[in-house]
């Protein structure tokens, strides 16, 4: 995900942590020169298709969120990598998969492994980071309560990623529709994205010792987050120009085409329907889709709903006892991951 404004610096802090702790998690197997790790390792980003280096910067934002709820939550210590280093291997496994299901040909700089090697085995690359993400949290540094750590989180680990397969049903399911609601859109986006960043926050604060109602806290926050960084990524797609502009033409219900099915007119309705029942969106039918959006107010909708997002994402980590400094850092957090 990239940020619409500059990106927090107690985020970008967490960096070189999360990106060692990821090395060594692909040391786990027994046999990591198999082609499949370097697969793999193309998938994150640090090698090209023949297994020689790639130059190129990455912002590992899941296992940045882990970190610096963990550092809220009270470790302030680099023990947690390893539940970021996870997190960050769960993203990219869902990423692999949805990249299939979308038929993307290319993300972050790079063809996305299954146009390179075939649907087949990008399938076991997404599958075979999930597994690393568990065995990972296995080696979760607390050693003095590291079984009862490591099975709390990975329950909150697969929970994230089923959250998020949930979400991913629904959204495939409402690109076929033009009956959509914003409460249909929602359920989808805290599915989503939401499940993964409210199990990134929920991880950290889980792997630095929280008490459950503290975690349940946190997952609230990182869903409302998520759900929040979903619309403003949407509202980029359509009216910015961002590199996401793809999901914008492949029929997904985007939260202002949501907004504006339920609140527009049937002729408006009707318009719109007619770009989404094409058997192939292309690059110009953006131009009439924004058209109709802005008739309606659709952007102002979506900018309200991620503003609520934002508020109601802060007022779940007071719940978590979030002191005043912490959390005027994480409404900074809060101000990159909404700005549009």
């Amino acid at each position: 995900m990239t940020f619409a404004s500059p990106t927090p610096d107690c985020l970008l802090a967490h960096q070189p942590i999360i990106e060692d702790a990821l090395r060594s998690s692909l040391e786990l197997p027994t046999d990591p020169g198999l082609p499949l790790y370097r697969m793999m390792r193309y998938q994150l980003g640090w090698v090209d298709q023949t297994g020689e280096p790639r130059q190129a910067e990455h912002f590992r934002l899941l296992g940045a969120l882990c970190m610096e709820a963990a550092a809220t939550a009270g470790d302030e210590t680099d023990s947690c990598a390893e539940a970021a280093a996870a997190v960050e291997l769960l993203g990219e496994s869902v990423r692999t998969h949805e990249d299939m299901q979308t038929a993307t040909q290319h993300r972050a700089g790079q063809d996305a492994a299954w146009w390179v090697w075939g649907p087949a085995q990008a399938i076991n690359v997404g599958d075979g980071l999930h597994a690393l993400a568990r065995l990972t949290l296995f080696h979760m540094r607390n050693a003095d309560t590291a079984p009862a750590s490591a099975l709390a989180a990975i329950a909150e680990l697969d929970a994230a990623a089923l959250g998020y397969y949930e979400g991913q049903h629904l959204d495939l399911q409402l690109q076929e529709r033009v009956d959509v609601t914003l409460q249909q859109y929602m359920r989808m986006a805290r599915g989503k994205h939401g499940a993964l960043m409210g199990g990134a926050v929920a991880l950290g604060a889980c792997a630095a010792g929280a008490d459950s109602n503290a975690i349940e806290a946190w997952r609230e926050a990182g869903v409302r987050l998520g759900t929040g960084a979903l619309i403003a990524s949407e509202v980029r797609a359509i009216w910015g120009g961002d590199a996401d502009v793809g999901r914008a033409l492949n029929k997904s219900k985007l939260y202002p085409v949501a907004a504006a099915l339920e609140m527009g007119t049937l002729a408006q309705k009707r318009q719109l329907g007619g770009y989404y029942f094409k058997r192939v969106m292309e690059p110009d039918d953006l131009i009439g889709i924004r058209g109709i959006l802005e008739d309606v107010g659709a952007r102002g909708k979506a900018e309200e709903a991620i503003a609520e997002a934002r508020r109601s994402a802060l007022e779940s980590l007071t719940q978590a006892s979030v002191a005043h400094d912490a959390l005027e850092r994480w409404a900074t957090i809060a101000d990159a991951i909404g700005a549009v």
